[in-house]
């Protein structure tokens, strides 16, 4: 254990707690699907409290300086940026107690450096019009470890939505309790992460991203560098009114895991996954219902590559959308992937439910054999046109437990093309053609279809 050095306040840094906003969505308990009972703009509840010399203690930091006791100002009057830059030193663990803190710059630091940044009801608030980066660790080189947390970013001044967080490290990044408040209304994206290093990991936990970015930008609310190796999980984060992705994780080496969280209204994809390694989408809620807000192709859950992706325990709502390809969609550069023990809900008319999409030409044998699981699934809801599950020119198509209640018109269950798979123990209710098969070749075990789906559907 390292020997911490306290600044002025010793005493005072022991007894105070770090809070801030968490989890959105999802149910206490952990295994479970989310709990759809909160409406999606409920406020999260509290975060868990750490007191600061606990935390210094997990990360190894051997000094703690608490900002305010060394003259910041706390009324957002006067900038804090020397000071931040004076005592941001090897070791140091800032302190923010609470109050509202102005910056004019940005603050950067690098060089195999070890920083943490904790707020207490710290609010930094950057200039009107400020659209540069606010916290840059690890630039130009890599950090060895970053945390930052318990700390909103005001930018409801007009013209202004920096980037309020990029993390590089070599060890270990480390987000948490993060909320920016105001639309971002410049073509600036939101937090990054990148661990650089193939034994590293990163830690994005109950950021919240609610008030999104102005129609007709490209924004993303929180990605994953390019030059990302380690391991990666996002837990019980918010992110919603993006243009070009809720979270973006295509890292080039590295794992991925997304436990819990609330998505709303996201163009391209609620999440989006591209991995290297196995990665996990679990007890996430989607959540499309803005038809009006320009987004394109309003996906819930993306698979964008890889092999051996789960997503399990989710839940889906397509209610109104812009445009969509599907719920949850089967991208052309994956190799496999299972979802099971998922809720998919249905209004829009002509989007899918499960979409399995063609490879791409160049791809190679793997994207075309699979296996693509879909197991212990419930589609619902009032879509009219277009097919609950729509699967083409793959093989290893496996369709186990599977209930389909569509009641729109002319509404097909289970369409493919080019298709060799299995369906089996499941129910398809639709208006139209509960199963349509173009060259396709289907094992089929106890499936039961009907063209007259009950008012209410029986899917459990």
């Amino acid at each position: 254990m390292h020997r911490r050095r306290f600044l002025r306040s010793a005493g005072l840094a022991g007894s105070l707690l770090v809070a801030g906003c968490a989890r959105s969505g999802t149910s206490p308990e952990r295994g479970g699907q989310p709990d759809e009972s909160r409406p999606p703009d409920a406020l999260p509840a509290d975060a868990p409290e750490h007191p600061v010399t606990t935390i210094a203690d997990e990360l190894g930091l051997d000094t703690i300086v608490n900002l305010e006791a060394e003259g910041a100002d706390a009324t957002g009057t006067e900038p804090i940026d020397d000071l931040l830059v004076a005592h941001a030193t090897d070791g140091t663990l800032i302190h923010l107690p609470t109050g509202r803190y102005a910056v004019s710059t940005t603050f950067s630091l690098g060089s195999d450096a070890r920083l943490a940044i904790v707020g207490e009801g710290a609010t930094v608030v950057p200039p009107d019009g400020f659209s540069e980066p606010i916290f840059v660790l690890g630039y130009p080189e890599p950090m060895q470890s970053a945390t930052v947390r318990g700390v909103t970013f005001d930018f409801t001044a007009a013209d202004t939505g920096s980037r309020p967080v990029f993390a590089n490290a070599t060890d270990s990044v480390h987000l948490a309790d993060l909320t920016v408040r105001g639309e971002i209304d410049t073509d600036q994206d939101q937090v990054r992460i990148d661990v650089t290093d193939p034994d590293g990991t990163g830690l994005v936990e109950r950021l919240s991203l609610p008030d999104g970015a102005e129609r007709g930008s490209n924004v993303t609310g929180c990605e994953v560098g390019d030059g990302n190796r380690g391991d990666l999980e996002f837990v019980d984060c918010h992110i919603e009114g993006f243009t070009d992705n809720g979270l973006y994780a295509d890292p080039p080496e590295g794992s991925v895991t997304v436990d819990g969280g609330f998505y709303r209204n996201n163009g391209i994809a609620g999440v989006r996954i591209q991995s290297s390694e196995s990665s996990v989408v679990r007890n996430v809620r989607v959540v499309c219902d803005d038809a009006d807000g320009g987004y394109d192709n309003m996906r819930g859950i993306r698979l964008r590559s890889g092999e051996s992706v789960l997503v399990e325990d989710c839940v889906v709502e397509m209610l109104a959308v812009s445009g969509s390809d599907g719920a949850v969609t089967f991208s052309s550069e994956l190799e496999s992937a299972t979802v099971r023990n998922c809720r998919l809900r249905v209004d829009a008319d002509g989007v899918n439910a499960i979409r399995v999409k063609s490879p791409d030409e160049d791809s190679g044998p793997a994207t075309t054999s699979g296996p693509f699981r879909c197991q212990n699934i419930t589609v619902t809801g009032t879509a009219a046109t277009g097919a609950a599950i729509l699967a083409s020119d793959r093989d290893g198509c496996q369709f186990q437990n599977l209930c389909v209640h569509q009641s729109g018109d002319d509404r097909d269950g289970l369409r493919a093309e080019n298709v060799d798979g299995e369906l089996r123990d499941t129910h398809l209710a639709v208006t139209g053609n509960p199963l349509s098969l173009r060259n396709s070749s289907f094992e089929r075990h106890n499936v039961s279809m009907t063209r007259s789906p009950a008012e209410r559907h029986d899917c459990g």
